[in-house]
């Protein structure tokens, strides 16, 4: 399965789980042609209805955790745009060096090790201590 940016991977299983889950409680309540006494039939359109509604539910709580997330990493640029923003201009060139320091380190990890996303974050802190001065933090919404 190929993961591309701003998808979201889902348990297939557990929406798999939860469908035959709401099937086998709606299904008692539905008598359908074919059943004999306690023996039923398999409805194809009940359980297709109960797929739907279990993906539904999904999505619906994995816009809830992106949304959260967002609101995390929203707030934790503002944090460190208060922190840039009160440094003094040493304190703030000793880690701008620091940081080319650690991105250099970088270029020498050994083939295993992802450094994607700390090379990222590391190039993010460093535009942000070299906009200097004019660094406000974000107003949220």
């Amino acid at each position: 399965m190929a993961v591309h940016a701003h998808t979201t991977s889902f348990d297939l299983a557990a929406i798999l789980k939860d469908a035959w889950l709401r099937y086998w409680t709606a299904r008692p309540a539905i008598y359908a042609a074919g059943d004999i006494g306690l023996k039923r039939t398999f409805l194809p359109i009940l359980f297709a209805k109960m797929l739907r509604h279990a993906w539904a539910d999904a999505k619906k709580a994995a816009r809830a955790i992106e949304t959260t997330a967002a609101a995390f990493i929203e707030a934790q640029r503002n944090a460190q745009a208060v922190r840039v923003a009160a440094m003094d201009s040493m304190t703030r060139s000793a880690r701008i060096v620091e940081i080319r320091f650690q991105l250099q380190l970088l270029d020498y990890a050994p083939l295993g090790i992802r450094t994607s996303r700390r090379r990222h974050d590391l190039g993010a802190e460093l535009a942000m201590l070299a906009g200097g001065a004019d660094v406000a933090p974000r107003a949220t919404a």
